[in-house]
């Protein structure tokens, strides 16, 4: 029994490696932006932790009067920080965004030249099997035909060959001596 790989054809085992080699340079470029993503947030909860820790410990050990204004994070250092957040998360969908680009335009001829050969081998293939039963119809419709012929010309002749004459009915002239 043939497996699988053996049963293919040539052009559709070609664009099923075109097709691999697409979703597998597709993949490694997700994986790549997902790894830059989570570095991004890593790095930003371990800055916001470290800060909201140092707050909160300045905050609860350090009395009032011995706080330096500089100690207790502002509203502008807080949204800079989440700004310089969101602007790192926009650079990463850029390039994310980018690198998808790259790979489906070096992908994309390949992808469809193969689908295009795929297609045409199809084509081929169903026109010729057509064609086959085409030829397998005629010859059987000849087969039928000459074979009704055949039975109507025995038919014919049949009917064409004269009656054995019985002995009654010839008109007494039967063996009189």
């Amino acid at each position: 029994m043939n497996s699988f790989v053996e049963t293919i054809s040539p052009a559709a085992k070609n664009h099923v490696e075109a097709r691999i080699d697409y979703f597998s340079d597709l993949t490694v470029a997700t994986l790549q932006s997902v790894r830059k993503l989570s570095e991004v947030n890593l790095q930003f909860s371990r800055d916001w932790l470290q800060d909201s820790t140092e707050a909160l410990r300045t905050a609860l050990l350090t009395p009032a009067t011995e706080r330096a204004p500089a100690d207790t994070p502002s509203i502008e250092q807080v949204a800079h920080k989440l700004q310089a957040w969101q602007q790192q998360l926009n650079q990463v969908a850029t390039e994310f965004q980018t690198s998808i680009n790259q790979v489906v335009q070096q992908h994309a001829p390949q992808a469809a030249r193969t689908a295009t050969e795929l297609a045409e081998a199809v084509t081929q293939k169903a026109a010729a099997q057509a064609d086959q039963q085409l030829r397998l119809h005629k010859a059987a419709g000849k087969e039928i035909l000459d074979q009704a012929h055949q039975f109507a010309a025995v038919a014919t002749q049949n009917r064409s060959m004269e009656q054995p004459a019985s002995m009654q009915s010839a008109d007494g002239e039967g063996n009189k001596n």
